[in-house]
């Protein structure tokens, strides 16, 4: 199957879009899943997880063998041809239009699907303009010719083809304009001329319109006065044009014909669905199906949000545990019911959707995809062998081993290195691996000693779009791909052109307060402004997760965006006074603080993600190059410095630290963080105290940066290190031990010693 990267226990013949549609990819019938209620089912998940892709899937492989109708929902095209002629157009109208065609083009079992109900339907609505003129709005109701049907319905309900009725009225009105509007003698005409069979249809469509008592004429003439009303009375009327095209489509179905020639599904496919659009088409099949109004068209749709988004709930109390949500991961198929209960109208869309989590990419499916991509073929070998062992965090473990066949072992290493960078920045979002590994494609050998997931990120790709052109580094294609070309739905257009600059200066905030003091610095002077609190929401509206820890809560996106901060200005300089302005707020919160209970959260000196404020400032004055004011303000806080701090606490505060960000590599100046940890380059100076806190913060923050293969050696320095800081006789001392095996085991597992949501993945 093509690009089905991931995409197996969903795709297979057991699979959940097998169950759903009734037919696998080779055509195979396939027991249904639910039914006659269904639910719509929502492809959940960030940027770059595969949503899209997965409906191409459907709709090329499964799309053989059902109708499969597919629809982009944030093509500008919708748009484009409703602004066109917005009293009698809406982005909704022209959706409707594609998606009928698509069904009207269905050549597989059963013949094209007629959607002569929803013909009906935007005829009315094109002819009920009371300003457009009658040839303009004659016009306006040929452009709807090609979704006439072509069959016995429509044969039976004009008298003669469909062109010589149009041209007939055509030539009324030029002989004499008719006094009467359009619309009126538009449905004159057509129930003059429909069949017993025409007219029991339309009267079971249009006649339960609102307000329309049975009649189908008046339905399709409220249908039309309330699309020309806007606002409710329009929405209302969208809502009920996409309800007569599922009627259409489960007519093909249920006819005598249907019922011989047809089996399985059909299937709505709704890209972006989560913008205004989407919510536009979905939220009525929501609420139809909640009120009874069931079809068997299976509508699947993409949800940025792992909520699916917030125009499902009604409130957060009233609608807990009301979705069902499921993974391929969790086994088996979802077992969705509808909850019965609450009062028609009133309860939350929710319970009507079924949330399908997009999965990741195990480490095998990501070393398979390197491969493929470099041209190894379709397995890595070793290297995925190695990656499955638990050697993809730190791929020097792996350095001397016999590659496979036709590979030096030089050249093994440095793939395993590759992969690991890889496994580290993607956390398994497809996107990710397919770009990083065409980056990876791209280069030669690199040494696994000195290679960075750095050097990763500026592997020259050609971007898709522009095959012929310049590579460009492969980390601003993924942030092209990732946030550019998917901003938030509310992020106003004044910002549209500042979104990236201000994501790339939050890269080195952590909390909402830290990084609404990047935003009152970066912001100032501009009329419009985003606070930080408000950016967070936009960011979870996108699907990227949130980390208690890191306010940019995806490591790979983090990466990107950190990396593009540096090359904002010559020589780091965005870089430099981002970490510079946050220390000095940070310096001052210490300051104003009681240092006598830093633990305190009522306490200025108090922080979240750090402990205190001081070693919040440290951590930032580190990754801003002060090195010796961070081993400063630690080996201060030491308790045997002093006495008011705890043991554990100090742990906690070096683990902080440590955990800044490098410029070095970035920079490309030399990174002595390896020999300092050593103590094969001796610190500036300094008593024992300080000379060993320089080596430990040195050893955990480069083992913290996890963007290199971490020696060894390394590691097995902590212990010595922290027995040493406990032979002075301080309280809690017996803490340091304790944590020199924690940490032992930690490392040995490859795991960070200070986990956060974003970074668990890493071992």
């Amino acid at each position: 199957m093509s690009d089905d990267l991931g995409f197996g226990k969903l795709l297979d013949d057991d699979g959940l879009v097998a169950r759903l549609l009734g037919k696998t990819c080779k055509g195979r019938n396939r027991p249904l899943l639910y039914g006659p209620d269904l639910p719509v089912v929502f492809l959940t998940g960030g940027p770059g997880m595969g949503k899209g892709r997965l409906l191409r899937c459907v709709r090329d492989e499964f799309g053989r063998h059902i109708p499969a109708a597919h629809l982009d929902c944030a093509a500008p095209a919708h748009a484009e041809r409703a602004a066109q002629h917005p009293s009698t157009r809406s982005e909704v109208t022209e959706a409707l239009r594609e998606l009928a065609v698509q069904f009207g083009a269905w050549s597989g079992d059963g013949g094209a699907i007629g959607v002569p109900r929803l013909y009906a339907g935007l005829v009315a609505v094109a002819a009920g303009d009371p300003l457009a003129g009658q040839a303009a709005g004659l016009d306006e109701v040929r452009r709807h010719d090609d979704l006439l049907p072509k069959g016995s319905f429509w044969g039976g309900v004009l008298h003669r083809a469909f062109r010589s009725y149009l041209a007939a009225l055509a030539a009324l009105f030029a002989a004499q304009p008719l006094a009467t509007p359009l619309i009126t003698a538009i449905l004159d005409e057509l129930f003059e001329r429909v069949s017993s069979e025409g007219k029991a249809t339309l009267e079971d469509c249009y006649g339960a319109y609102s307000g329309a008592a049975g009649h189908p004429r008046l339905g399709l003439h409220a249908l039309s006065v309330d699309f020309q009303q806007g606002g409710e009375g329009r929405a209302n009327a969208e809502s009920f044009l996409f309800r007569a095209l599922r009627e259409d489509v489960e007519a093909a179905y249920t006819s005598v014909r249907g019922r011989m020639a047809r089996a399985g599904r059909p299937a709505v496919l709704l890209d972006h669905a989560d913008n205004a659009l989407g919510r536009r088409l979905l939220r009525p099949v929501l609420l139809d199906r909640e009120s009874g109004h069931h079809d068997r068209v299976v509508v699947c749709a993409t949800a940025r949000r792992a909520d699916g988004g917030r125009f499902l709930y009604r409130s957060t109390d009233a609608d807990a545990g009301v979705v069902t949500s499921w993974g391929p991961g969790d086994g088996g198929l979802p077992g969705w019911q509808r909850r019965q209960g609450g009062v028609p109208g009133l309860v939350a869309p929710a319970r009507g959707a079924l949330l399908v989590g997009m999965p990741t990419l195990t480490t095998e499916q990501q070393n398979n995809e390197v491969a493929r991509l470099q041209g190894h073929g379709g397995h890595s070998g070793a290297a995925g062998h190695g990656a499955r062992s638990g050697t993809s965090g730190h791929a020097g473990h792996g350095q001397g081993q016999p590659g496979p066949a036709g590979h030096q072992p030089g050249e093994h290493a440095s793939r395993l290195r590759v992969e690991s960078g890889i496994h580290r920045l993607s956390g398994g979002r497809p996107r990710f691996v397919t770009r990083l590994g065409e980056g990876a494609a791209s280069l030669r050998a690199p040494d696994p000693a000195a290679f960075t997931d750095w050097d990763l990120l500026d592997a020259p790709v050609r971007s898709r779009a522009e095959p012929e052109g310049r590579p460009v580094p492969v980390a601003d294609l993924l942030l092209d791909d990732l946030v550019t070309r998917q901003l938030p739905e509310e992020l106003p257009p004044e910002q549209h052109d500042h979104w990236l600059d201000l994501l790339s200066h939050l890269s080195v905030a952590h909390t909402g307060a830290c990084a609404q003091a990047l935003m009152h610095a970066r912001q100032e002077g501009r009329d419009e402004r985003l606070s930080a609190y408000r950016i967070t929401e936009l960011l979870a509206d996108s699907g990227w997760p949130q980390c208690p820890r890191h306010f940019i809560g995806d490591r790979g996106l983090r990466h990107l965006l950190m990396r593009r901060l540096y090359r904002l200005r010559p020589d780091g300089a965005a870089w430099h006074e981002d970490h510079e302005l946050l220390r000095a707020h940070f310096a001052a919160r210490a300051a104003s603080g009681n240092p006598a209970d830093p633990a305190d959260p009522a306490d200025p000196a108090a922080d979240e993600p750090c402990g205190t404020a001081g070693a919040h400032a440290a951590h930032h004055h580190l990754a801003a190059g002060g090195v010796e004011a961070a081993v400063d303000h630690l080996t201060g806080a030491f308790p045997l410095r002093d006495p008011s701090r705890s043991m554990a606490g100090w742990c906690e505060e070096l683990l902080a630290v440590a955990g800044a960000p490098c410029a070095a590599p970035l920079s490309g100046a030399p990174d002595d963080r390896h020999a300092r940890a050593l103590g094969e380059a001796p610190p500036s100076g300094g008593d024992w105290l300080r000379r060993r806190v320089d080596r430990l913060l040195h050893a955990v923050w480069l083992y913290e940066d996890r963007t290199r293969p971490v020696d060894q050696a390394l590691t097995g320095t902590w212990r010595p290190l922290l027995d040493r800081l406990g032979e002075e006789p301080v309280p809690g001392t017996e803490v340091l031990t304790r944590t020199a095996g924690e940490w032992a085991q930690l490392a040995q597992e490859r795991q960070p010693l200070k986990p956060c949501a974003c970074t668990r993945h890493l071992g």
